[in-house]
């Protein structure tokens, strides 16, 4: 599970965030945040994280 994956999309767990734009430099840049925002993310790395006291138990996260 690249960490830059999980990145990418937690934002979009938060009803209010509709968009995430991210920066490029090169083309190479973009299709690796492309990709990123297609990685399927376990629902289990968000209860993890939770576990280890990195995420509230409130904060919303990315639905599978």
């Amino acid at each position: 599970m690249p960490l830059k994956a999980a990145a990418i999309q937690f934002p979009l767990g938060h009803p209010a965030v509709v968009a995430v734009l991210s920066g490029a430099r090169s083309v190479a840049e973009l299709e690796e945040n492309v990709a990123m925002f297609r990685v399927a993310i376990p629902p289990a790395l968000w209860d993890d994280l939770r576990a280890e006291g990195l995420l509230g138990a409130d904060v919303p996260v990315p639905q599978a």
